[in-house]
């Protein structure tokens, strides 16, 4: 039998190694990943979905991406690739999901109208982009005006847990039913349906007016659906407009506005962990204690963690 000569040995194990590399990354969700993906569709290399698993697509536009560079194409997320997309590691998941701040300021309505004007589909505004693959925003959050607009609404509305004040038992069964619904879920982030789901009449007539389910039964653009509702347009306005465009219209347009893969991960988790009062979300216990769960969440406990893999892979919409 002819002897294997050592130099493709060294291939085949270095090879082996490439694919048992991929094969581990690409088993759930990293941050790491992400931000390769939104470097990867800036410099103009499709990489599929954002959802920061290393798929098919996102391999093919590292391996493309690492031609270009002049590095081995290997398609795995090495130092010297990190290097040249010049991504970092990720921020300590753990540290970060219970602290909220301001990691931007509310924007003001003339940048919300300047967000929402510009073309959807344009790989330059993913703000605005509902395609089902659309590169990501990983936009920052105004964490603390969001955690105080999520406050209001859950002591208006009773919509926090037993035992938490102000709480009533059907504004919980709202909150949690709202959480659980089947309609358009995986095309809302985690922050978009925790802080929606608090508000158990407002959301009604936005709702409506999404699913065209209005009397008029015309399906409307998350943008144009605030303004139906927000300008008492709809027969289901009466209660948006009593509340939303009162105390939070900025918010409520930014949260609500996003594209599924538009926000930074750990700053939504940070944000809703603190509303549940979740103090370790490592915790599987406390996590499923005091956090409940939307549909495509984990069973397991890991629903607090900012790298949790979901049963149902969320996607984008196009509009």
């Amino acid at each position: 039998m002819e002897k294997v000569k050592p130099n493709i040995v060294i291939a085949l194990m270095i090879a082996a190694g490439v694919s048992i590399s991929l094969a581990s990354q690409a088993a759930s969700y990293n941050p790491v990943t992400q931000k390769a993906q939104l470097k990867l569709a800036q410099l103009g290399f499709d990489p599929g979905t954002t959802d920061g698993i290393l798929g098919r697509h996102t391999i093919a536009a590292i391996k493309a991406f690492q031609k270009k560079s002049g590095l081995p194409e290997t398609g795995a997320l090495d130092s010297a690739t990190q290097a040249k997309l010049a991504i970092g590691a990720p921020a300590p998941q753990v540290a970060q999901v219970t602290t909220v701040i301001d990691w931007r300021p509310v924007p003001t309505q003339d940048e919300l109208d300047k967000l929402v004007a510009n073309p959807a589909n344009d790989s330059n505004f993913p703000y605005t982009d509902y395609r089902p693959d659309a590169p990501a925003a990983n936009l920052d959050l105004p964490g603390a005006a969001i955690l105080a607009a999520m406050n209001n609404s859950a002591d208006t509305y009773g919509s926090r847990p037993p035992g938490q004040p102000k709480h009533t038992g059907e504004g919980y069964k709202y909150m949690t039913g709202c959480l659980t619904t089947g309609y358009d879920s995986t095309f809302w982030s985690d922050i978009t349906f925790h802080y929606y789901c608090q508000m158990s009449l407002p959301r009604k007539c936005y709702t409506y007016a999404l699913a065209g389910k209005s009397k008029d039964g015309i399906k409307y653009p998350r943008p144009a659906a605030y303004q139906v509702c927000a300008t008492g347009k709809l027969p289901e306005s009466p209660d948006f407009v009593a509340f939303v465009p009162k105390t939070q219209p900025q918010v409520f347009q930014y949260v609500m506005f996003g594209q599924t893969n538009a926000f930074n991960h750990e700053q939504e988790q940070a944000i809703i962990n603190a509303f549940y009062g979740v103090k370790n979300p490592t915790d599987p216990k406390e996590c499923r204690l005091k956090r409940p769960l939307r549909t495509e969440d984990p069973t397991d406990g890991t629903h607090c963690l900012a790298n949790k893999t979901m049963k149902t892979q969320l996607v984008g919409k196009g509009t």
